[in-house]
């Protein structure tokens, strides 16, 4: 099954109607149902729902998005490790000319540790060949009308499917 790792503004997309890739979000996960496996890591969570509890300014759906995704009903949550921050350290180093923050060199590290090559991302980082990623963007998947259920917050998990896998959403 294709993996994916899914970043922090897609995660804010989905929560924020008035993001610019709000709608992008949404069409991508109704249209990738039952067909990819979902990863994030605990980095990424914190900077969403830090995001998601400033700018909108609603500490409800912030805390809401916490247990969506540390429950792992909206992805695999991966927790950055020793080892994933060694790597990331080397990255931040060695691409000291790229505008990568700390969080996207252990998602980078993560990724690769995984075999993971595609992200779900809003910025130009995970475009990065250098270390083999890329962006899944809008006209790689079929998408939905744009009157397709909303599926985040995500559904429970009741087809004993991993709570990660797309099947789940």
């Amino acid at each position: 099954m294709r993996r994916i790792f899914i970043d922090t503004g897609a995660w804010y997309a989905l929560k924020d109607s008035s993001d610019p890739h709000h709608q992008a979000a949404i069409d991508f996960f109704t249209s990738m149902r039952g067909q990819v496996l979902y990863f994030t890591s605990d980095y990424v969570a914190d900077e969403a729902i830090t995001l998601v509890r400033y700018r909108l300014k609603n500490h409800r759906v912030a805390s809401e998005m916490a247990r969506e995704l540390f429950t792992e009903k909206a992805a695999k949550m991966i927790f950055v490790s020793l080892d994933h921050h060694d790597r990331a350290l080397e990255i931040f180093a060695k691409f000291s000319d790229q505008e990568f923050s700390y969080t996207d060199c252990t998602s980078f590290a993560i990724m690769e540790a995984m075999h993971i090559n595609e992200a779900l991302a809003f910025d130009s980082h995970f475009n990065f060949e250098k270390l083999g990623f890329s962006q899944v963007i809008k006209d790689r998947c079929p998408l939905f009308p744009a009157t397709a259920k909303r599926y985040f917050p995500f559904s429970s998990n009741s087809q004993n499917k991993p709570p990660y896998s797309s099947d789940g959403l």
